[in-house]
């Protein structure tokens, strides 16, 4: 392995951790839905069937949640490989959408028909992640906070409503352990450049009145 691909895993692996204590909470939240439904369906036996179908569709939701977490915590591969657009965002939004209705931040996703590109999609899934949860960091306690994902063609916008970056960061947003929190890292937006550019992409903050806005670009297949 060379120097860039074990510093890119440090990074990777030390954005896992961070998470991992939010992954906690994600997993309680339905598990607790769950056992109260089963507790409703014991108590009121004409209503079980509804109940049951209730417990059913958390569940179905913790294991969407599960296979996301655990398609992140993977290595992505070497090389690059074709895949719909909309699948690591997907997979992304079903990891943000549970720690932003905690957060009470609104999440539209805007995903349009899609299109294959080239790139890693485990890549671009972790990168979208890293940004989404840079996104919910600056939304926490706003109010009206909106996360905004969409696609156009073989682009990927990650926008937010927040408060958007202080000048003194916007020239080393890319440098590692550069952060405006104090209990950040500042490892997210390092790892998802490298991410996303190791799989022949493009990853620029655009300019917009408020808030934040990054956008990928990535290679049509073909």
């Amino acid at each position: 392995m060379n120097d860039a691909h074990d510093r890119l895993e440090t990074w990777r692996l030390a954005e896992l951790g961070k998470e991992a204590a939010g992954l906690v909470h994600q997993l309680r939240q339905p598990l607790f839905a769950i056992k109260g439904l089963l507790q409703l369906a014991e108590a009121q036996p004409l209503h079980a069937a509804s109940h049951v179908a209730a417990a059913r569709a958390q569940v179905e939701s913790l294991e969407r949640l599960v296979s996301a977490w655990a398609d992140l915590s993977r290595e992505p591969r070497e090389g690059t490989e074709e895949f719909d657009i909309r699948m690591p965002v997907e997979n992304a939004l079903t990891l943000l959408r549970q720690r932003a209705a905690r957060l009470g931040v609104s999440v539209v996703a805007d995903l349009g028909p899609g299109c294959l590109v080239r790139s890693s999609e485990l890549g671009v899934q972790q990168a979208v992640v890293n940004l989404g949860q840079n996104a919910l960091d600056a939304l926490e306690a706003r109010a009206d906070a909106r996360l905004v994902l969409s696609i156009a063609g073989c682009e990927i916008v990650v926008r937010d409503n927040g408060p958007g970056l202080p000048d003194s960061v916007r020239d080393r947003l890319f440098v590692p352990f550069t952060t405006t929190r104090q209990e950040g890292t500042g490892l997210g937006l390092s790892l998802a450049k490298a991410l996303i550019e190791g799989g022949g992409g493009r990853l620029t903050l655009e300019p917009q009145e408020s808030g934040v806005c990054w956008r990928i670009v990535l290679a049509a297949a073909g």
